[in-house]
């Protein structure tokens, strides 16, 4: 092989997830004038593009790396399980070059990217940060194919490849699998804008469709729904063990895993739909996990006579009262609380405070910003997938249910706002 340039690449340090030092392996810059393919060689990563390899193409090394480390974590195996595993990545604007010199060998016709054994391709894209999304999603149906033999089912396969590709870097240290706090930070990204599209136009895929996917190949959409049920599934409390629990061992590429995972599920699929309808009502840039995932559990059977109170916690999203409702009986509420609902901003160094009419100076989803609302969830959920109907109660309120169901409140706020609120409100539930 000649060279035309050799760049001599310093070792350096990274900061791991774990907190240890993880070295970008010694790598080195080479122009095949044979091919017209720059390349880059390294230990656990081989680079070879059709553009000029700079200092991000240069970090993917490194970041494999870190990747690998996180992954060792969250697939439960130890270092041993990826010792020696070394890809292929190529990055492609003229894929006819790479056809010439035989590199794209028994590789189908793909849109973005696309894993095959040990070689990875990604075609170059309008944003930096979806260039190495592609390249993040492609090492982990790399790494998912060495651990399991495959990636399970369509939905799966490609849903825990892209929430693991979402993925923050900051002064070089990588964390895969994160919700966006903004559109700024993901670039050409577009799941939940392609999420808010389907609902609004009420296209939105029920969840058994979802676990159904044969392929999501070449549909952008299908992978957004595929990212937000891996998301839901695996961070759910109740859901994630079982999810664990049949993708563990060998993998293929069937519906085998989806029709385990109904199955392991059983009696608790509607309490899913409750869960995912929840979750998908809320779910935006910053979503919190930890606060705003619905658990609604066990049906209530609960039925509301008189009077009832119910303690609203003000730093958590929709939470179940216990209450079931009949449709067209009156629901009289009677709200009582004063709580913060941000902390105090640097220019006045003042908390927000709110009671549960809310605070007019800032509105959200059309409803002040800190008013109590309230939304009935049928007893038997339907497969549609959608957002929760709201009310606005605020302080004190009349509402008439247009179903029977379960009795769900909040305070009107994004689920990015909730960390930094403190405070319970009290909550009179009164059957007219």
């Amino acid at each position: 092989m000649e060279r035309s340039a050799f760049l001599s690449c310093f070792l350096i340090f990274l900061l791991s997830p774990v907190g240890a030092f993880v070295p970008y392996a010694s790598c080195q810059e080479l122009r095949n004038k044979a091919t017209g393919l720059h390349e880059l060689q390294s230990t656990r990563l081989d680079l070879i593009s059709d553009i000029p390899i700079d200092d991000e193409l240069r970090s993917w090394s490194g970041l494999l790396e870190q990747s690998l480390v996180q992954w060792q974590d969250y697939f439960h195996v130890d270092a041993n399980a990826t010792q020696g595993l070394k890809a292929t990545v190529y990055v492609m604007v003229d894929e006819s070059k790479f056809q010439r010199n035989g590199l794209m060998t028994g590789v189908p016709a793909f849109k973005e990217g696309y894993q095959f054994g040990d070689r990875l391709y990604v075609r170059e894209q309008p944003s930096t940060y979806y260039r190495r999304h592609l390249f993040l999603h492609e090492a982990t149906h790399w790494i998912m194919w060495h651990l399991y033999g495959g990636g399970g089912s369509a939905w799966f396969m490609e849903g825990m490849a892209d929430m693991q590709a979402t993925h923050m870097l900051s002064d070089g240290k990588l964390q895969l699998g994160v919700i966006p706090t903004s559109p700024a930070h993901v670039s050409y990204w577009g799941r939940l804008r392609l999420i808010d599209e389907t609902l609004k136009q009420t296209t939105a895929p029920t969840l058994s469709q979802i676990l159904g996917y044969e392929t999501v190949q070449d549909q952008t959409a299908r992978y957004a729904w595929s990212w937000a049920a891996c998301v839901f599934f695996t961070n759910h409390p109740k859901f994630g063990p079982m999810l664990r629990e049949v993708s563990a061992g060998k993998l293929d590429y069937s519906l085998a895993l989806s029709r385990n995972f109904k199955a392991r599920m059983g009696d608790s699929w509607n309490e899913a739909q409750t869960d995912w309808n929840g979750f998908i009502s809320d779910l935006d840039f910053g979503y919190d996990l930890s606060r705003s995932l619905v658990l609604s559990g066990e049906r209530p059977t609960t039925r509301l006579e008189g009077s009832r109170k119910f303690a609203l916690a003000t730093d958590h999203g929709w939470q179940s009262s216990g209450l079931r409702v009949e449709k067209g009986r009156p629901l009289k509420f009677d709200c009582k609380g004063r709580y913060r609902i941000r902390l105090g901003e640097r220019a006045t160094g003042e908390d927000w405070m709110s009671e549960p009419q809310g605070v007019t100076i800032e509105y959200y989803g059309g409803n002040p910003l800190g008013c109590v609302l309230a939304s009935i969830v049928p007893t038997e959920e339907s497969e549609r997938t959608r957002r929760w109907e709201t009310h606005r109660i605020g302080q004190a309120g009349t509402l008439v249910p247009a179903l029977a169901g379960t009795l769900f409140l909040k305070i009107n706020e994004p689920s990015s706002g909730l960390h930094d609120n403190s405070g319970t409100i009290s909550v009179t539930i009164t059957q007219e």
